[in-house]
């Protein structure tokens, strides 16, 4: 259907913001007269033009034609945020028809666009591609609708399951190649924040930045409520934002810090205080103990099990996993398998963008 192939590409315009974009939604548009493209846009960086404006922008001064339709995947805003409304915008320069993929759940605008735009006689058809849509906004539609980040899950595991293996000394024990890397490299570029427990901080020693693809670096998140983490660790090295939950507060090292009570439980802390500062999906990357907290909360949306070729014995072992993955690819000579929590969220059926 032409609708379907058009919203299609209002999709693909608006994961041009994957990764800059947040914490706002990833949006794209498009201004279609008959058979042609007249313009495109899409959302770049929170406080920049949203993607209605940056593609009447590209079209220039010249009035929308009156058979024109302007395709976008999320329902035009009504509220002023940093930006004026859109849907004052779309009124303004005469747009007459357009098509939307799904209503913008965000409490300020929920139903207030799309009522605005009819009400100025605006021909409105919604529900195109909506649940491909929300896939790819699904950060964003957690963080509003429950109040806390979108959580991704991931860690590699040796072939028969060991994700360390037994400790004499510290340093990273690599598992996955170096193709996988890049690709962990992608996904962190895509979250806003990154988090790891005191014994990876300790045995590791990680930098959790993004230096094999070009991208954001996430802000960088530390359990460690016994301060075990060393004072010359690379997370307090400030190259990089860093936060850290503690049991009391330390000296000497680049980090903000929050303090949880040994009584409280860290996780419900750690999402609260993620939620308060509008950070809308976070990448845990281990270790074993934290992922297993959030796999027995339910707290989780995804996870990403990288499965390397090598066999460690004896070790630490992986998380298991209750649920069969949802699909499985190859990376190099690794495995990944990729699960979503059923009782969050509804996957769009067919091959969708992870």
């Amino acid at each position: 259907m032409e609708h379907d192939r058009l919203m299609l590409r209002c999709l693909q315009l608006a994961r041009n913001g994957s990764g800059s974009a947040a914490p706002n939604p990833m949006v794209g548009a498009l201004l279609v007269q008959g058979d042609r493209i007249l313009a495109e846009g899409w959302h770049r960086t929170p406080g920049g033009p949203h993607a209605e404006r940056a593609c009447l922008e590209a079209l220039g001064g010249e009035a929308v034609p009156a058979d024109a339709i302007l395709y976008v995947n999320l329902e035009p805003c009504a509220h002023h945020g940093r930006t004026p409304p859109c849907a004052d915008l779309l009124i303004e320069r005469g747009v007459k028809r357009l098509v939307v993929a799904h209503r913008d759940p965000f409490a300020q605008v929920n139903g207030k666009g799309l009522g605005r735009l009819r009400d100025a006689g605006v021909e409105v058809i919604e529900g195109v591609l909506a649940d491909e849509a929300r896939w790819i906004n699904r950060r964003f539609i957690t963080s509003v609708t429950a109040g806390r980040p979108y959580v991704v899950l991931k860690w590699a595991q040796s072939r028969d399951g060991f994700i360390d293996r037994p400790r004499a000394e510290p340093g990273p024990h690599r598992i996955s190649s170096p193709q996988s890397d890049v690709l962990v490299h992608r996904w962190r570029s895509e979250e806003q924040a990154i988090l790891v427990g005191s014994r990876t901080a300790v045995h590791d020693d990680p930098r959790l930045d993004v230096r094999h693809v070009s991208g954001r670096s996430p802000l960088r998140v530390l359990l460690d409520r016994g301060g075990t983490a060393p004072i010359d660790s690379r997370l307090f090295d400030g190259a990089h934002p860093t936060l850290v939950f503690t049991g009391k507060i330390r000296s000497g090292i680049i980090a903000e810090q929050i303090i949880i009570d040994p009584a409280e439980d860290p996780i419900a802390i750690m999402l609260d205080a993620f939620n308060q500062r509008s950070i809308r999906s976070i990448l845990v990357e281990g270790g074993a103990e934290l992922h297993g907290h959030f796999l027995r909360e339910g707290l989780w949306d995804e996870a990403r099990v990288i499965t390397g070729s090598m066999a460690f014995g004896s070790g630490t072992p992986a998380p298991v996993m209750a649920t069969s993955p949802c699909r499985i690819e190859s990376c190099g000579p690794d495995r990944i398998a990729y699960f979503t929590n059923s009782t969050q969220q509804k996957q769009p059926r067919g091959s969708w963008h992870w």
